[in-house]
C-alpha cells in the first residue's frame, strides 16, 4: 500500500482510539474536536479508491475504525440515558419542592 494512505489509516485508527478513551472519561467536547480532525483525514485518505491489492489492509483498518465507533456510540448512548434520568429526577424534585412550598404558604 502507498505510504501516505498507510500513515493516514494509522492516524485515523489512533484518533479513533483517543476518541474512545476521551468518551470513556466523558470528555465529549474533545471527542468532537478529534472527530473533526478524523473526518478530514478520512476524506483525504479515501479521495482515491484503494487498489485491489490494498483492499485487505484497508478493509482491516475500516473494520477496526467501525468497531471503535460503535464503542464510542455505546458510551454516548449510555451517557445520554444517564443524563436523561438525572434531568427527570431533577424535574421531579423541583416539582415536589414547588408543590410543597405552595402548600406551605396556605
Amino acid at each position: 500500500m502507498e505510504q501516505l494512505r498507510t500513515r493516514q489509516l494509522v492516524q485515523i485508527v489512533d484518533l479513533s482510539r483517543q476518541m474512545l478513551e476521551l468518551a470513556g472519561a466523558l470528555q465529549w467536547d474533545q471527542v468532537t474536536e478529534l472527530e473533526a480532525q478524523r473526518k478530514q483525514l478520512v476524506l483525504a485518505c479515501f479521495q482515491n479508491p484503494a487498489s485491489e491489492q490494498d483492499a485487505e489492509e484497508v478493509g482491516a483498518a475500516i473494520r477496526e475504525i467501525l468497531q471503535l465507533n460503535e464503542q464510542i456510540s455505546e458510551l454516548g448512548r449510555d451517557c445520554r440515558a444517564q443524563l436523561g434520568g438525572e434531568i427527570r429526577n431533577h424535574k421531579l424534585r423541583s416539582n415536589a419542592a414547588t408543590a410543597y412550598l405552595s402548600n406551605a404558604r396556605r
